[in-house]
């Protein structure tokens, strides 16, 4: 332990610092500028171990497969690369370094693709009411004019969750048949998904709307409206019933980066 921790001492301080760097400088962003879309905490946590992961994942297969493969390149590089290494004159040992980190960098992103999507006029004015609606928030849990709003136009009495009435009420502005329904899963039924499980039929619009799996909950537990993607791959929702740490429970509208890899499936209903 204490050889691992004075050979790698530069990256466990620096792993960590930036990490909490990065949440600090988002948290301070969130609270300036509360219109503007940014990451919640749990979710990006959960996604830069499943990077970590999956970068380590790929290239233990990749070793394996080399090693079956292509057994002398394989003891070539473990016997002799390796441990000789450092005889090598440094113009040699310099190309090498950059390589093989360009190789790490090509597998990061290649675990790190997604898609995109586009606009029309109905949804673009969906959009801007919905930019519109980001100041919205409770007077009390669950309750607030807004709020009530929403829950009356899916006829659930108030106090009660609102992200799904946020959704139909929205909708229900511009005339597009909805489940009208307070009860999220409600908005992940099969015949109008789009996207479920990294399978899609369509690439997502602006006004899809987006559902959230939870496991303790064992079914979908929000829903929210799908904006745009962003040029990092991450996806730009407006969410009611969420708050800048991107709970299911919150306090209003706000607008939220989502890792796309976590949306249980998109819902089309503006055809």
């Amino acid at each position: 332990m204490k050889k691992f921790l004075n050979t790698y001492k530069e990256e466990l301080v620096v792993i960590p610092v930036l990490i909490i760097g990065f949440f600090l400088l988002n948290w301070i962003l969130s609270t300036a500028y509360p219109n503007s879309a940014f990451f919640d905490v749990s979710s990006q946590m959960e996604t830069m171990y499943f990077r970590l992961v999956s970068v380590v994942v790929c290239f233990a297969f990749a070793w394996m497969a080399l090693r079956i493969s292509f057994p002398q390149v394989y003891d070539y590089l473990r016997e002799d690369f390796y441990h000789n290494f450092e005889d090598l004159p440094s113009e040699t040992k310099r190309k090498y370094a950059v390589r093989i980190f360009l190789v790490f960098v090509i597998v990061v992103a290649l675990v790190s693709r997604s898609v995109g999507g586009e606009t029309n006029e109905i949804r673009g004015k969906l959009i801007h009411s919905l930019e519109s609606q980001l100041n919205v928030r409770e007077t009390a849990p669950n309750k607030g004019y807004m709020v009530d709003r929403y829950l009356q136009s899916v006829g659930v009495k108030v106090p009660a969750p609102w992200c799904a009435a946020f959704v139909s009420y929205n909708l229900q502005q511009y005339g597009v048949p909805n489940p009208k329904s307070a009860w999220s899963p409600d908005y992940a039924q099969a015949n109008d998904v789009i996207y479920k499980a990294k399978k899609h039929t369509a690439q997502p619009l602006a006004g899809d709307v987006v559902t959230f799996y939870y496991p303790n909950l064992k079914r979908v537990g929000h829903v929210g409206f799908y904006c745009q993607m962003d040029k990092s791959g991450y996806i730009i929702t407006i969410e009611g019933n969420t708050n800048g740490g991107g709970s299911r429970e919150g306090d209003g509208v706000y607008k939220k980066k989502r890792e796309f890899s976590k949306i249980h499936a998109i819902t089309r209903y503006i055809k």
